[in-house]
């Protein structure tokens, strides 16, 4: 599964999570294929017509890598790199802004390994996407809440 497709996993879910809002909007979605720096996806949901809920989610596909040690290794690396551009992002701390990490589903147990003693992730409540394919062949993601994540 490629950034792209995890991506739209996390696009079909928030839409879903935020049908029963007023509105819900893409403001901002990186290609990796047109090479697009920065944060990949920022949402808005609205509620009478004002913001009520911010998401920022930097999304990594699966990692090709020769053998396993390799694929760590890189993991790791882009785990680190993932992080940083959530903390870059992170202008405002409220309960009405979400910040996330998306990666394929595949990847939950890595992902799980790195976040759940992090205290410092804890403090500032990042969320864990995991992006899967459904059986309509759709991309569709499932939220990993903080008190799912950290021990």
């Amino acid at each position: 599964m490629n950034e792209d497709n995890v991506i739209d996993g996390v696009v079909n879910y928030l839409k879903e999570k935020n049908r029963h809002r007023d509105g819900f909007k893409v403001l901002y979605r990186s290609y990796a294929k047109d090479g697009d720096k920065g944060i990949d996806l920022k949402c808005a949901a609205y509620s009478h017509g004002i913001i009520s809920n911010r998401f920022y989610v930097e999304a990594k596909g699966t990692l090709k890598a020769r053998d396993n040690s390799e694929k760590k290794s890189k993991f790791k690396t882009e785990f680190r790199w993932a992080i940083s551009q959530i903390i870059l992002q992170m202008k405002e701390l409220s309960r009405a802004t979400t910040y996330g990490i998306a990666i394929p589903e595949t990847e939950k147990a890595n992902c799980l390994k790195l976040m759940e003693n992090n205290k410092g992730l804890k403090l500032l409540k990042i969320r864990l996407y995991l992006a899967y394919k459904d059986k309509n062949g759709e991309y569709f993601a499932k939220e990993l809440k903080p008190s799912e994540i950290y021990k």
